[in-house]
Parts: C-alpha cells; sequence; structure tokens
C-alpha cells in the first residue's frame, strides 16, 4: 500500500493504529428495516480488492451540473461510471431529480491504485467542501462525515422530550424535506397501540435520562390502565397508533404510513413514548382533581381573607415582614408545637409572605394535626396564588391535594 501512504503521508505503523469506528448509525430490528442502511468509517482504503490484476480501472464522481456539487464518488471499470446503482439509494434519487453529470479523477489505475484514490478524493470532498457525499462508507481521516447526520435544522435531543422524526442532511439539501413532530397524542386512538422500536440508539440517554426502561414500563402499565390493549403487528387491521420509543428519519417512517395505506387502507396516528406518558399522567391526574373538587371541605381556622393581607402587592416587603414569623414557626413545627406553628404561619402570611415555602409548612403541620380540610384549603389557596410558579411546584402541590383528600376520605 504504499500508494496510499504516499495520498495520505501517514507511516505504516501509525495507520495500523488507527481503528475502524462505526458512526452512530441505524440500527434495526428484525422486524422493522430501515431504507437506510448503516453508515460505516474505515480506517483502511474503502472497499474490497478482488485480486485483479487488470490495469483499467477509474475513479469517478457524479455531480450536479447547475452547481458543481460532488454527491457520490466510486470506482470501477469498463461502463460502471455510467450504470445504475442499485446500492447508492440517494445517489440514483439525486440522479433522478436532477440534470447531473460524471467525470473521472484518474484512469488506467490497478485495483490497489483505484481504492486508494477513491479514498483520497472522498476525504479530500469531506475535509475541503461543504459537498453532501451519498457514500456509505467514508475514510478515517475525514474531519467531517457526510450527508447522513442529522439536519442541523432538526431540534436538538432534550430531557423528558419527545424528538422529532428528522432527516439527514441529504434529505434536506437536495430534496427539501424538513424534520417534522410526532402526532398529537389523541385518546381515542389508543385503543390498540403496537410500538415501535426501531432506532433505540445511544440518543435514547438523553432522552430517557438512562432509564429507559422505568419510562416504557410506566407507559406499559398506564395504556393498561387506560383500557389500551397493546399489540405485536404494526400493520395489524386492528391497530389505532403507533408509538415509537426510540427516533427515526422521516423518510422511514413516510414508508410505513405508504405500507400502512396499501395494507390497512389508511394512515396511523404516530405517538411518541414520552408524548403519550405525559398525556396520560396528565389525565389521570385531572380525573383525580375533578373527583376531588366533588369532596366538601369544611375548614375552620382564623386566616385573615386574602383581600386583607398587608403587602399584597409588594413581594419584597412581603418578604421583609412576614419571612421571620414563617422562620419562627418552622422552629414550633419541627419541636412539634403546632399550634404554636401555624399561629405564626398565619402572621407571615398576613404580613404578606406567600412563597412556596410557607404554604408546605402549613400543609405538613395540618397533615400531622390530621386537619384534612384545613389542608386541602390552605393547599388550593397555594395552586392559585402559585399559579405562575414552575412546573415542579404546581404538581408538588397538586400531589399533596390529593394525597390529603384520600386521607380524608378514609377517616369519612
Amino acid at each position: 500500500m504504499n500508494f496510499f501512504k504516499s495520498l495520505f503521508g501517514i507511516k505504516e505503523k501509525e495507520a495500523s493504529k488507527s481503528v475502524p469506528k462505526v458512526h452512530s448509525s441505524i440500527h434495526t430490528s428484525n422486524l422493522d428495516l430501515d431504507i437506510h442502511p448503516p453508515l460505516t468509517v474505515s480506517a483502511s482504503p474503502i472497499g474490497n480488492i478482488t485480486g485483479s490484476t487488470a490495469t483499467d480501472f477509474y475513479v469517478y464522481e457524479w455531480f450536479i451540473k447547475d452547481t458543481g456539487e460532488i454527491f457520490y464518488v466510486g470506482k470501477g471499470r469498463g461502463n460502471r461510471f455510467n450504470t445504475f446503482h442499485e446500492k447508492a439509494y440517494e445517489a440514483e434519487k439525486i440522479r433522478k431529480l436532477y440534470d447531473t453529470s460524471s467525470r473521472f479523477i484518474a484512469t488506467n489505475l490497478t485495483e490497489e491504485q483505484a481504492i486508494e484514490l477513491e479514498s483520497k478524493e472522498i476525504t479530500r470532498i469531506l475535509n475541503e467542501t461543504n459537498d453532501r457525499l451519498t457514500n456509505r462508507i467514508i475514510p478515517f481521516f475525514t474531519e467531517r462525515d457526510n450527508g447522513y447526520d442529522r439536519s442541523n435544522n432538526t431540534p436538538k435531543l432534550q430531557f423528558e422530550t419527545a424528538p422529532h422524526l428528522y432527516v439527514s442532511e441529504i434529505e434536506e439539501h437536495y430534496f427539501g424535506m424538513k424534520s417534522r413532530t410526532f402526532d398529537k397524542v389523541n385518546s381515542e386512538d389508543l385503543k390498540a397501540v403496537a410500538f415501535i422500536t426501531r432506532n433505540i440508539r445511544n440518543e435514547v440517554d438523553v432522552i430517557y435520562g438512562g432509564k429507559l426502561e422505568n419510562y416504557q414500563t410506566e407507559t406499559r402499565e398506564l395504556l393498561l390502565a387506560h383500557g389500551s390493549k397493546i399489540i405485536q403487528s404494526k400493520f395489524a387491521k386492528s391497530v389505532t397508533a403507533w408509538i415509537y420509543i426510540g427516533d427515526d428519519y422521516l423518510s422511514s417512517y413516510q414508508k410505513d404510513q405508504d405500507q400502512a395505506m396499501e395494507k390497512l387502507g389508511r394512515n396511523v396516528p404516530t405517538y411518541h413514548l414520552l408524548d403519550v406518558w405525559k398525556y396520560l399522567k396528565e389525565m389521570i391526574e385531572e380525573t383525580k382533581i375533578v373527583a376531588s373538587e366533588k369532596v366538601v371541605v369544611n375548614a375552620s381556622h382564623n386566616r385573615v381573607p386574602l383581600t386583607d393581607i398587608r403587602n399584597l402587592r409588594n413581594w419584597e416587603e412581603g418578604y421583609n415582614q412576614g419571612k421571620p414569623f414563617w422562620d419562627e414557626g418552622e422552629i414550633e413545627r419541627k419541636a412539634a408545637h403546632f399550634d404554636k406553628a401555624i399561629e405564626l404561619f398565619n402572621k407571615a402570611r398576613y404580613n404578606g409572605y406567600d412563597a412556596p415555602a410557607l404554604y408546605r409548612s402549613y400543609a405538613m403541620t395540618y397533615r400531622k394535626l390530621k386537619d384534612y380540610d384545613n389542608e386541602i384549603a390552605i393547599i388550593n389557596e397555594a395552586i392559585e396564588r402559585e399559579k405562575d410558579a414552575n412546573n415542579h411546584t404546581i404538581r408538588e402541590l397538586k400531589e399533596r391535594r390529593i394525597k390529603a383528600i384520600e386521607l380524608k376520605q378514609k377517616t369519612n
């Protein structure tokens, strides 16, 4: 491989240290085959040596006439440069859509020289231009990948946020495709769901925080509690929705929908596991809240009405004048002097202190006193006053209210 070493300027010893790496590729299950085969990165010149002794090999590239953009580099003999490439799926789509042509990089090469020159040309394009190549295997020495990465316009992955059905740079650049969100969850379409397990990659650690199994288990339990049926085949006649666990190329999703139209005569609503998980959790919570609103609360207390609170619209003064009473109240609460603690919390509230911490202290104290009516009443006030607080605070208050209602109903 002296020709290879001269092209790249590396020592044979250094080249042997380069271990082939695999791009974060598209993995498929036995049931779900992707139209995009895996992309690999090779530390050695790409291509297979057949042992041919011919010296009429050449290296060629396909490009778009209008822009000059190179989208495929290959090697061959005879008429290979002009024939249909069955495995070059994206390149053939480009040739069909655009006015393209081909040109030779070099001719009259040995097989070894052709393989090495092909690697060099791919490396040059990926290191020195912005062209999106459609070659699946690329050399190890490239500074960027080819065009199969997610488009830069695809939203970044976030924790507990459903990803997009994404498009590659190739699909966006050459075919004008844009990523899209999963469908909005509709309760009626959760009757018979099939999980799509294609593309379960390392990226799921981001959106599930490394706890994918927990989310899967809880979502399945929520679905069963909702009365949903989980089926195995995504093309079963009874299927009402698909639920993706990972993500996918938009083109793969579209292929599935085309098959659904062919086999079922309809498209199938497509959701993401995280959206279904959130939807069912919120629906169950809302159901509990609606039920809780029917509970009669008879809270007996001497708290002043909200309209009589001092510094109602001056948060800073309310904090300065009210917080000292809350601090004293916390000392009494922790000492189990609950009546004294309530008295001090009332003074903190009257002087304008309305932090979530005050209402949390109220609720914990009433819980200790088993005064569930007052606990529910003070939580209701907190939810109303803290409606602009972060979601975690509101969720915590609602969960505490549900528990207080359950305890009240048990005592009754």
